[in-house]
């Protein structure tokens, strides 16, 4: 007795091979043992934490770092100053019809800081520097999000081309023993033509993922430069133990209470230096007349303004509000990095309780496919049946690799959504 009951209809064959096409439009996700891609440029991998730094080089706020940090010491140097403003410096001539008297008089003045108000004035450039490095972490950060989903979005069309290689080789395997039965006279030419049809769908379908692994890769090229046309190495990042509670080194929080103690700094200045600071002055003057000698004077002045109160308004007014702004903005903040840490979470442990059952199907749907390969070549099966167990063994297939590649991706997910770094 046979293995399987010769099938003995074949009217159900165009719905059959129905289904083996909707499977060969499906996106297409390698395993692990599935062949390389054929765009591979190079034999030398990339790592995601390669590809961040690489793009982390290119970035224009890194290339400018080192004149920023000049920019700060010189600015901070300028606020600790004991001159409040430039010096600057006066002359005169004043002559008369009395006796040919002539005058000639100079003056320098210097505005001078006082302690407290250069106190003020680092205080505010230093918060300036504070957010400003708070900031580059925030967009580092960034970057990192975009190469994360960049890079994955890459590695999964790669592996995506990588199975529809090892599906076009499964339909020409089956249209070879298609035809073979064709010749023998066990089955109708009809069959050879669907086997043949269903090679040419599969084919075209590498076509399209083809065209989709480039354009990932483009995107990534856009980040990386060149070395996108590496292969991309399998690995997944380290998973990191960081808990909910524990996000005060998040750059987000960073750069919003590096914010508020900007705002409170220049509140404090705004408030307590609301007049100019004063001037000291030292004149010298020069008399000659035509019938006696020179005779010159010195003059040693200080002034005080006064009077700022009303002038200083809107820039304290100002000042309290990007206060109340940034304080507010420091608790809501930190829920949303919460609720997103947590959603991240979630998403891993549904990854990998996804593998698990996914596992099994593949499994079973591999064997399935297998023992129905045999009884076609021993004619103990009809094509459409064969096609259906395929396409049933490719989308177990895609399933579990894309759950491979989802649950790497969400790993990395959750270290963006803690401020990690790759």
């Amino acid at each position: 007795m046979s293995l399987f009951p010769r099938a003995r209809c074949r009217a159900q064959s165009l719905r059959l091979l129905a289904i083996c096409f909707s499977f060969g439009a499906l996106p297409v996700v390698a395993q692990n043992t599935a062949t390389a891609p054929t765009v591979t440029t190079t034999s030398t991998s990339i790592t995601l934490a390669e590809a961040f730094q690489l793009a982390l080089a290119q970035q224009p706020w890194t290339l400018a770092a080192s004149e920023r940090q000049r920019e700060r010491q010189s600015r901070e140097a300028l606020a600790d100053s004991w001159l409040a403003d430039s010096p600057t410096i006066a002359s005169g001539l004043k002559t008369g019809n009395r006796d040919g008297l002539r005058e000639f008089e100079i003056e320098i003045s210097a505005p001078i800081a006082t302690a407290s108000r250069r106190s003020l004035q680092v205080a505010s450039v230093r918060g300036e520097s504070a957010v400003y490095a708070a900031n580059l972490a925030q967009l580092a950060l960034k970057l990192a999000g975009e190469v994360r989903e960049a890079y994955w979005a890459a590695q999964l069309a790669a592996g995506e081309l990588s199975l529809a290689d090892d599906e076009v080789k499964r339909a020409e395997l089956v249209a070879t023993d298609s035809a073979r039965r064709t010749a023998a006279g066990d089955s109708a030419r009809v069959d050879t033509l669907q086997a043949e049809l269903t090679v040419q769908t599969l084919r075209s379908t590498r076509v399209e993922v083809e065209q989709r692994l480039s354009a990932a890769r483009q995107v990534l090229r856009a980040l990386i430069g060149d070395a996108a046309g590496r292969r991309l190495a399998d690995v997944v990042e380290t998973r990191s133990n960081v808990t909910l509670h524990a996000l005060n080194d998040h750059p987000s929080l960073r750069f919003a209470g590096q914010s508020e103690q900007l705002a409170r700094a220049k509140l404090n200045e705004a408030s307590t230096l609301t007049n100019g600071a004063p001037a000291v002055s030292f004149a010298l003057t020069n008399e000659r007349s035509n019938g006696s000698a020179s005779a010159s004077t010195a003059r040693i002045g200080i002034s005080f303004p006064f009077g700022g109160t009303q002038r200083a308004a809107p820039r304290i007014a100002q000042a309290g509000a990007e206060l109340a702004e940034a304080q507010a903005s420091v608790p809501l903040l930190r829920r949303q990095l919460e609720a997103e840490s947590a959603s991240a979470q979630a998403a891993v442990i549904s990854a990998e309780r996804r593998i698990e059952v996914l596992t099994e199907r593949g499994r079973l749907a591999n064997e399935v496919a297998t023992l129905y390969a045999k009884a076609y070549r021993l004619g103990e099966l009809d094509l459409p049946t064969r096609l259906r167990a395929e396409g049933e063994r490719a989308s177990a297939n895609l399933a579990l690799s894309r759950a491979h590649i989802e649950l790497k991706h969400a790993i990395s997910r959750v270290n963006q959504s803690l401020g990690l770094l790759p």
